[in-house]
C-alpha cells in the first residue's frame, strides 16, 4: 500500500541521529532541513517558556505530581501529602514516572522547598514560578519537546518520502499544544517523547533483531507505562506483531523486559498501599466518560445548578460502582438504555473526535492548561496567525489521520500479513490509544502526546493522495506531451 526505501531509511536515520555527513547531496539537504526544523522546535519552545507568564503554575493535576515529587525527594515516599503534614501515606493514584522526573529536577537544583502562598480565589497555592527546580524541569521539557520532533521525523522516514517527513516534522515543531505543554508541569511532554522512542526501538527490533534491542525496547515501554499506564496492554499487541514475522524469541524477550517495570510497581503497591488508587482512577474515568455532559458541567458546577446536579449524579454513580461493581454497571446500563442512539453516537463519533479536538476542557481552555499572560501565541502576530491556521486545520488533520489509520488497519487485516511494520505499529498504537480513551475519558489534553503520530498519519494520507493524483495526470497526458516533459 505504501512504498519506501528501507536502505535509504536506515542511512538517513543514522545520518540524522548521529549528525554524520550524508553520502549524497539529496541526503545532505534532507539532514540540513531536518536540523533546521529541530532548531526551530527548540527555539519556539524556549521562546514560550521565556515569554509566557504564569502566576500560579502549580494548580489542578499539577499539585499531585509536584507533591509526589516533593515527598519522594524529602521523605522517600510516593505520596500526595502536603509538606506540613506529619505523615505521608503512600498511594498509587498516578504512575511514578513523571513525579520521578520532577524529583530529579528538585535534586539537581539543590533547593526543593515547596512553600504555601495565597492563591487564586482565596485558596493557597504551592511554589513560585521562579523556583530553581521548576525552571530546570521546564528546561528539560524544552529539550524533550525538540527531541520529540527529531524522533517523529526518524519514525516517519520508515515509510514516507523525505519531503513529506520534513513537512510532518515542521508541523510537529510548530503545533501549539506541543509548545505550550513544554511550559506546563504535566506528564504530556515526557510521555510523548517516550512513546516515540519506544516505537522507534520496536521498529529497530523488527528490522535489525537482536536480544539487546528487544530488551531495550521492552524496558523503554516499561518506563512509558510508569509515566502513563494507558499503554499497559499495547506491548502485548506489539509483541504479537513482532512474533507474526517469525521473530517469536524476540517478541518473548521484548514482552518479558516490558513486564519488569509493571511487576515491580505492582509489588510495591501490594505491600505499601491499602486501597488501589489506580483502580479508583480507572473507575472515575469510566463513569465520568460515560456522561457526554460531564466536562462542561464540571467546569460550570460552581455557577450553574444544572451543572452541579450533573456532577452530583456522576459522583453518585461512581460511589455505587465502588460499593458494588455489578450494581454500578447496571445503573450505568439502565441510563444508557433510555436513549441508546444518543449514547451510541457519543461513543462512536463524538467522543473519538473530542479526544482529537482543539480546545482543552479540563483547564483554562484553548491551548492552555493554566492561565497564561504574554504568551507568544497571543502577542506575536505571526504566531497568533499560525495558531489560528492550525486550529482551522485541526479537523482536516483528524479526518486524514483517521482515514489513513483505518485504511492501513483494514489493509493489513485483509492481507493477513503486515505491510510496512513501522506504519502498521504506529497505526495500531494510535487506534489503541483512541479506543482506550473512548472507553474511559476523552478530552483534547489527553491527545497531546499522540499529536506527532496523528500528524505522521495525516501526511501519509496526503502523500498517498498526491501520488495517485500525479499518476492519474501522467496517464491522461498525450504521448507527445509526456515525451516533451
Amino acid at each position: 500500500m505504501f512504498e519506501y526505501d528501507q536502505g535509504a531509511t536506515r542511512r538517513e536515520i543514522m545520518s540524522t541521529a548521529r549528525n554524520q555527513p550524508a553520502s549524497t547531496p539529496l541526503q545532505r539537504r534532507f539532514t540540513l532541513f531536518a536540523a533546521a526544523i529541530i532548531f526551530l522546535a527548540l527555539a519556539i519552545r524556549l521562546l514560550y517558556v521565556w515569554m509566557a507568564t504564569v502566576d500560579y503554575p502549580i494548580r489542578g493535576d499539577i499539585n499531585q505530581y509536584v507533591l509526589y515529587a516533593w515527598n519522594l525527594t524529602h521523605r522517600g515516599v510516593f505520596s500526595t501529602a502536603l509538606p506540613d503534614e506529619e505523615s505521608a501515606p503512600p498511594d498509587d493514584y498516578r504512575g511514578p514516572g513523571y513525579p520521578t522526573f520532577l524529583a530529579a529536577a528538585m535534586i539537581m537544583s539543590g533547593h526543593s522547598d515547596l512553600p504555601l502562598r495565597p492563591g487564586h480565589g482565596g485558596r493557597y497555592a504551592l511554589g513560585y514560578a521562579t523556583d530553581t527546580w521548576m525552571r530546570i524541569a521546564l528546561g528539560l521539557q524544552v529539550i524533550l519537546g525538540a527531541a520529540t520532533v527529531l524522533l517523529a521525523m526518524i519514525l516517519g522516514r520508515y515509510w514516507l518520502p523525505r519531503g513529506w517527513v520534513l513537512a510532518a516534522g515542521l508541523m510537529t515543531a510548530l503545533w501549539p499544544h506541543l509548545v505550550t505543554f513544554t511550559g506546563t508541569l504535566l506528564s504530556e511532554t515526557l510521555f510523548g517523547f517516550l512513546l516515540l522512542l519506544a516505537l522507534l526501538l520496536l521498529c529497530s527490533v523488527h528490522t535489525k533483531g537482536g536480544w539487546k534491542r528487544a530488551s531495550a525496547a521492552g524496558l523503554i515501554w516499561g518506563a512509558t507505562y510508569l509515566v502513563n499506564p494507558i499503554v499497559a496492554l499495547f506491548p502485548l499487541v506489539a509483541a504479537v506483531s513482532v512474533a507474526r514475522d517469525r521473530k517469536r524469541n524476540l517478541a518473548i524477550i521484548f514482552l518479558a523486559s516490558f513486564l519488569v517495570a509493571p511487576a515491580m510497581w505492582a509489588m510495591r503497591n501490594e505491600f505499601s498501599v491499602q486501597d488501589s488508587g489506580a483502580l479508583q482512577r480507572i473507575e472515575e474515568n469510566f463513569v465520568q466518560g460515560s456522561w457526554p455532559e460531564f466536562l462542561l458541567a464540571y467546569n460550570n458546577r460552581f455557577h450553574n445548578d444544572i451543572s452541579r446536579q450533573i456532577v452530583e449524579a456522576v459522583n453518585a454513580e461512581l460511589q455505587q460502582l465502588e460499593v458494588s461493581t455489578a450494581t454500578g454497571l447496571g445503573e450505568i446500563w439502565e441510563r444508557m438504555a433510555q436513549d441508546p442512539a444518543y449514547y451510541l453516537t457519543w461513543y462512536l463519533a463524538k467522543k473519538p473526535y473530542l479526544l482529537w479536538d482543539w480546545s482543552i476542557w479540563i483547564g483554562i481552555g484553548d491551548i492552555y492548561f493554566v492561565p497564561v499572560q504574554h504568551s507568544p501565541f497571543e502577542v506575536i502576530p505571526i504566531l497568533s496567525g499560525m495558531k489560528a491556521l492550525f486550529r482551522w486545520l485541526n479537523p482536516f488533520v483528524f479526518a486524514l489521520a483517521a482515514t489513513c489509520a483505518l485504511a492501513v488497519f483494514l489493509w493489513d487485516l485483509i492481507r493477513r500479513k503486515g505491510g510496512n511494520f513501522a506504519l502498521s505499529v504506529t497505526t495500531l498504537l494510535t487506534l489503541y490509544l483512541t479506543a482506550v480513551h473512548v472507553i474511559l475519558q476523552a478530552e483534547p489534553r489527553y491527545s497531546i502526546p499522540y499529536r506527532p503520530e496523528e500528524i505522521l498519519l495525516a501526511f501519509t494520507a496526503i502523500a498517498w493522495l498526491f501520488k495517485r493524483l500525479r499518476g492519474s495526470q501522467s496517464r491522461s497526458e498525450p504521448a507527445g506531451a509526456a515525451a516533451d516533459s
